[in-house]
């Protein structure tokens, strides 16, 4: 079974975006190749084997890309019971250890992105926090200890 990939709307329009222009770019290779092949002997051809490279580069980002968009489910329209930590939601949590408050919206590998505030639900952090509801709190195993977090607030934008 393939990985389930989850991501925005948004993000998901920008990697349909991306798969269209490299499908131009594969078209132009083609030709590139073709006027590279027209030219003589291919085995000297630095054109020829510069184009040749990059169109297996070129077709193996498509291939990449068409996977992922295929099994890909869009947060945007899970069903998810919005009274609980779910991936789409944005969360405010406590560090009960020193107070500090944190805010990560929870999303797919693809997005994550923890410097901007983006956490995936596959980090030790978020797997603890699923599930849990609006002043919840919980345990997390983190690689040099464990913490105690609470979940201070809650919502979907």
């Amino acid at each position: 079974m393939s990985e389930i990939f989850y991501l925005s709307r948004k993000n998901y329009e920008k990697m349909r975006a991306e798969l269209d222009e490299l499908k131009k770019i594969k078209a132009q290779l083609s030709e590139e190749i073709g006027e590279a092949a027209r030219q003589g002997d291919l085995k000297e051809n630095a054109e020829y084997v510069a184009a040749k490279e990059k169109q297996a580069e070129t077709l193996s980002k498509i291939n990449d890309l068409e996977i992922r968009l295929r099994n890909t489910q869009i947060t945007d329209d899970l069903d998810v019971d919005r009274t609980e930590a779910r991936i789409g939601a944005t969360v405010t949590i406590e560090d009960l250890s020193d107070g500090e408050q944190t805010t990560y919206t929870l999303v797919g590998s693809m997005e994550s992105n923890p410097d901007e505030g983006r956490l995936s639900v596959k980090t030790p952090l978020a797997s603890g926090l699923l599930g849990c509801k609006e002043g919840d709190t919980f345990e997390v195993s983190l690689p040099k200890s464990k913490r105690k977090y609470k979940l201070v607030k809650l919502e979907y934008k």
